[in-house]
């Protein structure tokens, strides 16, 4: 995994990164440690070029971020939820006196943590129900906001995730008319994964990575939708209701005539 401190005043980076011999052993082997400061004061939200800045490191697979404070973690969480893990480290002080030992430990643990989450939740393939899109892909009961049950950030959580991914997969993933197995919603619309990737995004053709839960998505990637019926049905596209028989639509939801 690749991990991201994101955050910290400069001072304190500049000082910190000094008193870790260049962050020196912040996370364990094989693990690759980063660390991005701002230069907006601790308490005031992050600018534009940090939050560009951000987006950038996690194209380049920096998946796991550690926020050193709650400051700005709503804007943090609405930009980077079910694509990266985001944690706050609880250092209780202002920032400009955190020590090396402390700060250490707190990565330590998450890095602990975040192992046992990329081996029990994140997935590991194509076919894996994290990707479905939450805003589009209708859920019963049982399986409620499921992708948010599996951002977990416990372990007592993380063992709710995967009793509720195994229920995922017994209430939607259905053998189909084609011979395979594939998802079906609530709304009896089946999600067959498109295996022509031709749904490219601008940040596709910008070669830019992006991530559904810490997994890398290939360019183009995205879902054959249609009735399990074959029944035309309506859907927003681009801001109106249209009426399709089949469309494409991706892990973030985008959608777009088949």
């Amino acid at each position: 995994m690749k991990v991201l401190l994101f955050g910290l005043p400069i001072s304190t980076h500049r000082r910190l990164k000094e008193e870790s011999g260049d962050w020196q052993d912040a996370v364990p082997e094989p693990h690759k440690f980063s660390s991005i400061p701002t230069d907006t004061n601790e308490n005031t939200p992050y600018s534009v070029g940090e939050l560009r800045d951000l987006k950038a490191a996690v194209g380049k697979g920096s998946t796991h971020i550690i926020l050193p404070a709650h400051r700005d973690w709503d804007e943090i969480q609405r930009r980077l939820q079910f694509d990266c893990r985001v944690h706050a480290a609880r250092l209780w002080q202002p920032l400009r006196d955190v020590q090396w030992a402390d700060l250490k430990e707190h990565l330590q643990k998450i890095v602990a943590l975040d192992e046992i989450w990329l081996e029990k939740v994140r997935p590991a393939d194509l076919r894996h129900a994290l990707l479905l899109p939450p805003t589009v892909f209708r859920t019963n009961k049982k399986t409620d906001k499921y992708w948010h049950t599996c951002d977990a950030y416990s372990e007592d959580r993380i063992a709710r995730a995967t009793r509720l991914l195994n229920t995922v997969e017994i209430e939607h993933r259905k053998a189909d008319a084609k011979g395979g197995r594939s998802w079906i919603d609530q709304n009896s619309r089946r999600y067959r994964v498109d295996p022509a990737k031709h749904g490219r995004t601008p940040e596709d053709r910008a070669d830019e990575k992006s991530y559904r839960f810490c997994y890398e998505i290939p360019h183009g990637f995205h879902y054959d939708v249609a009735d399990d019926a074959d029944r035309s049905f309506s859907i927003e596209i681009d801001g109106r209701k249209q009426s399709v028989t089949h469309c494409n639509i991706s892990p973030w939801g985008n959608i777009r005539r088949g």
